[in-house]
């Protein structure tokens, strides 16, 4: 009896749980879960909480296909903490523009162009070549980031895309520098414009260069123009609109490598080789 007993005794003591005693917490968290449908978090919270595909997308932009985030440009309005004068703020864009060292060289001398025309008032022309260069700009604001077509950001400081508005006005002397500068350009212009017409620049055809240019207002086929190799660029534009028998008052614009070509200089001056294709944007 007494053996029968403590066998029964110590059979009791190595049973981890009680068959009639109440449940522990592992057994009462397990009646729970099954008893009670899950819980889920509340959606005020859920949308507070961070992720991971919430941390990454601070360092990369991800749109779903065929996406396309952007609004139309317009001009960076801001002031300045320091001062800032005419020929100082030209003098940071140049060399802005000069050291960019990431992303594509091209989409920087677009951007260059872009802010150029938007400081004049251009802001469609802008646009047009914004667009036609796969750039977007989703607030429409330069200062708060662009894209390329492969998603690369880049962003330009609020001095280098528009004058702030408390600009200081450069000194007399300065500002008389510019003035000629600008009455000389113009007078070149008109020269080169009356000689054209008049018919005095004659092409040789040893410095006569063939030039294909593709129109931004079709499909194609392209166009070839005829220029002396010191002739400028609105020579290009003219033989342009007579083969392209483009008439109006439309603008057009010649870009390569990216970049908007001055009228007022030849091609190759401006890094133009020949056999290269240049783009003809045309604004109607």
């Amino acid at each position: 009896m007494g053996c029968c007993a403590s066998k029964s005794q110590n059979e009791g003591q190595n049973f981890p749980y009680d068959a009639q005693g109440p449940e522990d917490s592992s057994s009462r968290a397990i009646a729970t879960e099954s008893t009670h449908p899950l819980e889920t978090t509340p959606s005020h919270l859920s949308t507070a909480l961070p992720t991971t595909g919430s941390r990454s997308s601070r360092h990369r932009r991800y749109t779903a296909p065929g996406e396309q985030i952007n609004a139309p440009l317009r001009r960076h309005i801001w002031t300045s903490k320091r001062q800032w004068t005419r020929s100082q703020l030209d003098k940071e864009r140049r060399e802005f523009f000069e050291t960019r060292v990431t992303g594509h060289t091209e989409i920087w001398a677009t951007l260059k162009s872009i802010t150029e025309l938007l400081a004049d008032g251009d802001t469609p022309t802008a646009q047009s070549i914004a667009d036609a260069a796969g750039i977007t700009v989703p607030t429409g604001d330069l200062k708060n980031g662009v894209y390329d077509e492969a998603g690369n950001l880049y962003q330009l400081p609020a001095h280098i895309i528009s004058d702030p508005q408390n600009i200081i006005i450069d000194s007399v002397k300065d500002e008389a520098r510019g003035e000629t500068s600008v009455e000389a350009t113009e007078d070149e212009d008109e020269l080169e414009r009356k000689r054209e017409e008049k018919g005095k620049a004659v092409i040789v055809d040893a410095d006569a260069v063939r030039v294909k240019a593709r129109l931004s207002d079709r499909g194609g086929p392209d166009v070839i123009v005829s220029v002396g190799k010191d002739q400028a660029v609105r020579s290009v534009i003219r033989g342009i609109r007579e083969e392209a028998n483009i008439t109006g008052e439309g603008q057009i614009k010649i870009a390569y490598m990216g970049k908007i070509l001055k009228e007022n200089k030849s091609l190759q001056s401006q890094g133009w080789r020949e056999g290269h294709v240049v783009n003809a944007l045309v604004f109607t």
